[in-house]
């Protein structure tokens, strides 16, 4: 499955533009997977699970190896990443 959108933005603040895919489903929820090192796979997702515009949790691959291995996630639905789980 493709994507809606895809942008090239400065996700992580290191100067080079990473690439964004954006996927809405069908359910209303939006997706947006976050490439940050350019080997064309995404290194983050974060989700907005209701489409109203705030992120509700994050995946992230730290190692690179294609596998989340954790999630921040906001706990008490205040738009604030507060509770973060590794592996």
């Amino acid at each position: 499955m493709g994507f809606d959108e895809v942008h090239k933005m400065d996700v992580d603040g290191d100067g080079v533009d990473d690439t964004v895919g954006v996927r809405r489903n069908a359910d209303g929820s939006v997706e947006y997977h976050v490439d940050l090192d350019g080997d064309g796979t995404a290194d983050m997702k974060a989700v907005d699970e209701d489409g109203d515009g705030v992120i509700d949790h994050v995946l992230i691959d730290h190692d690179g190896d294609g596998k989340y291995d954790a999630v921040a996630l906001d706990s008490d639905g205040d738009g604030t990443l507060d509770t973060v789980a590794e592996k």
